[in-house]
């Protein structure tokens, strides 16, 4: 047990450390591959439930691949409660089905001509967001002799979340709805790749989006996630994980026309700490920009951090 706390402890400090430097900033809606969208296909009979924080702010813009000062002076920040569940169906086919609570924010600091006082105005979204349902199928299973893993799915994102929250009766701007109103339909691929006895590790992963329309005819573009990355293993409980992702966005449509200021390329640098026992795991995880190339002037993610724990039940087994 001493090397479960002191692991913990180490997590904790880290998660106080970073969370000290995160700023606040807009609320651009973008998927995260985070989660059992980052990992292959469940076991037979396991039963994964996981529970995680992030926070995301985003307060560095950017016109086209230059950073600005921003001319609304806009801060922002998201936060999000996800929850998880996973479970084999049978051999090499599982079904995820992930949510969360999300929590949005944005300020934007005005001046006023006559006074030359600032006013900062705020603005604030929050409930149940949309649900993702996605099943898996493990092409390839590693083991001992080729430790090679290939795991492809395919899903919908469901609109269950609210797009049309009101605050003082005037309906808050998309970008702070909890949901969006589509169904969206996902392409979901994971790679693995071992090297045992050696104790690295390298997996890619990819997700496509192809957005449908609300009801009041807003259509998200659609978007492309990439990720690549690398886990060395120190002990057989604790292990570091350096990952790049890379999330192409088309511009969004709305009243016969393509929006300004939305889709682009975002490119950033994901570590990650793992804790790993027989029946859960406990991840904390920061990104970093490394490039941004985005249609007109954009508020996009300064910094993220998140926590994430996950339980392993394994149904069949408790069934002997």
């Amino acid at each position: 047990m001493n090397k479960f706390f002191t692991t913990i402890t180490f997590l904790s400090l880290l998660l106080i450390l970073n969370s000290s430097i995160l700023a606040q900033g807009c609320c651009t809606a973008g998927s995260s591959t985070f989660g059992g969208l980052g990992r292959g296909a469940g076991d037979y009979g396991n039963l994964n439930i996981g529970i995680g924080y992030v926070r995301n702010g985003l307060n560095s813009t950017y016109n086209g691949t230059e950073e600005i000062d921003d001319p609304l002076n806009r801060t922002a920040s998201v936060s999000s409660f996800n929850y998880e569940f996973e479970y084999g169906l049978v051999e090499r086919v599982s079904l995820l089905v992930s949510g969360a609570y999300v929590i949005k924010n944005r300020e934007t600091t005005v001046r006023s001509n006559e006074t030359n006082e600032t006013e900062v105005i705020s603005f604030e979204g929050q409930g149940i967001s949309d649900i993702i349902i996605l099943g898996k199928y493990e092409i390839i299973s590693p083991d001992i002799v080729s430790q090679i893993g290939l795991t492809a799915g395919g899903g919908v994102k469901l609109p269950v979340g609210s797009y049309t929250e009101e605050v003082d009766g005037s309906r808050l701007a998309i970008d702070l709805q909890p949901g969006t109103g589509s169904t969206d339909v996902l392409l979901w691929g994971n790679f693995y790749w071992g090297f045992l006895p050696l104790p690295v590790s390298i997996s890619a992963g990819a997700l496509y989006r192809y957005a449908g329309s609300s009801l009041d005819g807003y259509r998200f573009g659609d978007e492309i996630i990439l990720g690549l990355g690398g886990e060395y293993h120190f002990t057989d409980y604790l292990s570091f994980s350096l990952s790049g992702r890379a999330r192409f966005a088309n511009e969004d449509f709305w009243g016969g026309r393509f929006l300004p200021s939305t889709g682009g390329a975002y490119y950033d640098i994901l570590p990650s700490l793992i804790y790993n026992e027989r029946t859960y795991n406990l991840k904390i995880f920061y990104q970093a920009p490394l490039y941004r190339n985005v249609e007109g002037i954009q508020l996009t993610t300064s910094s993220l951090i998140g926590v994430e724990l996950l339980f392993n039940f394994n149904l069949m087994e408790d069934k002997l």
